[in-house]
């Protein structure tokens, strides 16, 4: 039987949660089935402990740290800036034609922006685009597009659109007049939880540890959340709160930290290829962000037993049933210290949300999410609805 030739084309390899599903799909995909092509907007090197190491993979702007001789490198600046001329000016169409002329049985822009709006103007027979984020609370997206009316007009041009949760498909079908359908991220739940005990991270005992993992941008909210510790630190509370990951907002985050004098209560631990052994020994997990589509973090934090208390973000009712396993809190400032506050004064509520956290990893079944993509794949669109 020929294999069907399929392309997952994306904005970057790292650093975000929907890049962290791609791993996943593409680490139990069924390879004997499909030939799998990743396509990069641009050029990135390969980590093999996060994707397969026979993986097929383009990229279409080029890294000038790649090319060792200024001209080397000048060419690609030339190459890159040309690039990005033609795709502002012109039609992804043109685009294509100019840089990525493949056709594939099935192709999937698995992230919005740029990657949708470069596989909207491809040949392959079958286009499918993957939303992860509600679009209305986080238009970032409008800077990958000439107009609205060409985002709108993208849309159609996909067989399938996909939704991480029933909040982002509300949204997808309100801005884009188009009908889509909810697949959630599949979760590796057996691989979280053996390498969350990989190695023993060390903490202090008495003060409550809350943490939280993402990216440091102002999506993910840090900016609001550490002024809220450095209130609740005023008023006495004993606790601690670490922050897994990386970006842009790092410097103003330390800056806030010694404003608030939180240096021996806030950390900023970076980037961690495995931030499994860390939440692992944490007593809460916080999201603040002001938008998300269907959080991995929290998800993962499920899948380990952690509780969790979250600002209300698309995805978060079906995450957490509601408030069966932590807290959701309406999405501004007030709300999260309020809610931060109730769990410090009431340890028995915490008890409560730990023990039914630990029943939450059995309903992230990674084999059941993967069919579910297969079929969509396969055009068995009605058993993914």
């Amino acid at each position: 039987m020929k294999k069907k030739e399929i392309a997952f084309v994306v904005n970057g390899l790292y650093g975000g949660g929907a890049e962290k599903i791609l791993q996943v799909i593409l680490n139990n995909f069924d390879w004997q089935k499909y030939n799998i092509t990743l396509i990069n907007h641009r050029e990135e090197e390969i980590i093999n402990e996060l994707y397969p190491a026979d993986i097929k993979y383009k990229s279409i702007l080029k890294n000038t740290e790649k090319r060792k001789s200024k001209r080397g490198r000048l060419w690609v600046k030339i190459y890159n800036k040309v690039n990005l001329i033609i795709y502002d000016k012109f039609s992804s169409r043109i685009f294509r034609w100019l840089y990525l002329r493949d056709k594939f049985d099935v192709e999937i822009a698995f992230i919005e922006g740029y990657a949708t709006r470069i596989v909207s103007g491809g040949r392959s027979d079958r286009k499918i685009a993957w939303v992860h984020i509600d679009l209305k609370l986080s238009p970032w997206t409008d800077i990958a597009f000439r107009s609205k009316k060409e985002q709108i007009e993208c849309y159609t041009c996909f067989d399938e659109v996909v939704c991480v949760s029933d909040s982002v498909k509300e949204t997808v079908e309100e801005l884009f007049s188009r009908q889509s359908i909810v697949i959630h991220n599949p979760i590796d739940t057996k691989e979280i939880q053996k390498m969350s005990s990989l190695f023993t991270v060390e903490r202090e005992n008495q003060p409550i540890l809350f943490i939280s993992v993402g990216r440091l941008v102002p999506q993910k909210g840090y900016d609001r959340l550490i002024p809220i510790i450095g209130k609740l630190v005023a008023e006495d509370f004993d606790l601690r709160l670490w922050i897994v990951g990386e970006g842009t907002e790092r410097k103003s985050l330390e800056e806030l930290i010694q404003k608030w004098h939180l240096e021996g209560v806030v950390k900023l631990l970076g980037y961690k290829s495995n931030p499994y052994p860390y939440m692992a020994v944490s007593d809460i997990f916080v999201c603040s962000s002001r938008s998300e589509g269907y959080s991995t973090a929290v998800t993962e934090a499920l899948v380990l037993g952690i509780p969790v208390i979250t600002t209300l973000c698309a995805g978060m009712r079906e995450l957490l049933e509601d408030d069966k396993y932590g807290v959701i809190v309406e999405n501004d400032d007030i709300a999260l210290l309020e809610g931060i506050r109730d769990i410090l004064k009431n340890k028995d509520q915490l008890i409560k949300y730990k023990s039914q956290a630990k029943k939450a990893a059995g309903r992230f079944s990674l084999e059941h999410q993967m069919n579910k993509i297969y079929n969509l794949i396969d055009r068995s669109s009605s058993s993914v609805i």
